[in-house]
């Protein structure tokens, strides 16, 4: 049994998850992220990660998948439809999946189904789209399920959750269209680029420079209809076997057409925003991973959307940063992760509400937001597989600044964090997945919040109760 689980979950880190048709979202990226520290490779800092060989042990070398492939069909994760003349091939899946949800004692309904396909057009170069449809009697999608977006007006319900043409003549990858993007080591949020908002149309490059370093640059628009776009590049160097270190800077802009200073992914784009621009949205991060020893990693992020280096007017910081550990024990397949994250006040905002970091009305970045920190534990198990066993308490605390409310000329430094009224969040939860037969999945959850000063209003408390159970059906 331990080696089955083994097998998925390096089988899913040696192909990419977009290429499986799992979603970022999916109770199975958990594991990946987790049964990193298993292993001697250090991933890089973007997901989903481009295919990777895992080093096992000492002298055991995968590059690629070449493990049992029923373990991975059982569970419905290979493709199930597959048409393979010479160098072109052409593949379909999909799924359908219903939901219960009951909110203190109110029930609500999802369902949803999902449609997609893979044209490989020669070697290493593809196409790839997957489109869904779904309903919700509380506007919402089935858990677990894409699209991110729910539409701007009431009642949308298609949407195409990616679609993409990449070639990849290694050590080069080149992808043009929709594509869904992860920055960052967080296991329970990202401060640069999260799955938070839906995927964003763009032109990616990426390099890979053998053991030394991964460059990866793209631009993409937030909202085509208005001219706003986002460019974003990374650069992870590889120090040393056991620490990776990630570079990152991003900037939000608008222009009349394609900025050419800011789509060049070679230059620093801060020193081109100061001089010359005047109210683009810039921002600088750092990441790093390390691992002291096998079955433990630890993890950083610091997010610089503003640092007054001079303070002419007295102004704030403008900072987020998240640390982390997670471990696992092979032996009895556990594993755990612990993570804290704080945004300053004021981050991800702008003086221009057309600058706000924001996607569809989602943050980009952390969907915490500002003004705010969390702590999250989780523990989970695969012992008992084909069934996967998660439990998780977090602590939250929110001060009554939001996105929306700008960069105003009165922000000063001082004052408490988070600001204001705070409300204070405890939850606690357990999340069941089982994969029972080829195809299908079953997810259930229980959640509890406890909720001190809810919407900010002095002395308000609220308990609220939650469970869900959504099952998948995979083709």
């Amino acid at each position: 049994m331990t080696s089955a689980v083994i097998m998925v979950i390096i089988s899913l880190l040696s192909v990419s998850p977009e290429r499986t048709g799992i979603p970022l979202e999916n109770p199975l990226n958990w594991w990946l992220y987790l049964l990193e520290t298993r292993t001697d490779v250090l991933l890089p800092g973007t997901f989903p990660s481009p295919d990777e060989g895992v080093l096992l042990s000492e002298g055991v070398h995968m590059s690629g998948f070449e493990g049992p492939v029923w373990v991975m069909a059982e569970i419905g994760l290979m493709e199930q439809s597959y048409l393979h003349i010479g160098s072109f091939g052409i593949s379909a899946n999909g799924k359908l999946a219903g939901e219960v949800l009951s909110v203190d004692g109110e029930f609500e309904s999802r369902a949803g189904v999902t449609g997609g396909f893979r044209v490989d057009l020669m070697p290493d170069l593809f196409i790839e789209e997957r489109i869904s449809l779904w309903t919700g009697s509380d506007n919402s999608p089935p858990d677990n399920f894409s699209p991110y977006h729910q539409g701007l007006e009431h009642g949308r319900r298609l949407y195409v959750d990616r679609g993409y043409l990449q070639w990849d003549p290694s050590p080069v990858s080149l992808a043009f269209g929709r594509i869904p993007q992860r920055w960052g080591p967080g296991r329970f949020t990202q401060l640069l680029l999260s799955n938070n908002s839906p995927p964003m149309d763009m032109l990616k490059f990426s390099v890979d420079l053998g053991e030394i370093l991964t460059f990866t640059g793209l631009t993409s628009t937030i909202n085509s209809d208005s001219a706003i776009y986002l460019t974003a590049h990374r650069i992870d160097f590889y120090l040393r076997s056991n620490l990776r270190v990630g570079i990152n800077e991003s900037i939000l802009y608008t222009a009349s057409g394609l900025d050419f200073a800011y789509m060049n992914p070679f230059i620093p784009w801060y020193p081109v925003q100061w001089n010359e621009r005047v109210d683009d949205n810039a921002f600088l991060s750092l990441d790093a991973t390390w691992k002291p020893f096998r079955g433990i990693e630890t993890y950083g992020e610091l997010l610089i959307d503003d640092i007054q280096y001079e303070n002419i007017h007295n102004r704030p910081n403008k900072l987020g940063w998240t640390i982390g550990l997670t471990g696992s024990l092979a032996s009895a397949d556990l594993g755990g992760a612990f993570e804290y994250t704080r945004i300053d006040r004021f981050v991800y905002s702008q003086r221009l509400p057309k600058n706000y970091y924001l996607h569809h009305g989602d943050i980009i970045g952390s969907s915490l937001g500002p003004d705010a920190d969390r702590l999250s534990l989780s523990l989970g198990s695969a012992a008992a597989w084909p069934l996967l066993i998660r439990a998780g308490a977090d602590y939250t605390r929110h001060g009554e600044g939001t996105v929306e409310e700008g960069w105003p000329d009165s922000a000063v430094t001082g004052g408490q964090f988070p600001s204001g009224i705070v409300e204070y969040t405890t939850g606690a939860d357990i999340r069941l997945s089982w994969y029972p037969i080829e195809n299908a999945e079953v997810h259930g959850s229980v959640r509890n919040e406890w909720v001190r000063n809810q919407d900010h209003q002095d002395g308000e408390s609220a308990s609220r109760l939650s469970s869900t159970l959504e099952l998948i059906w995979n083709w």
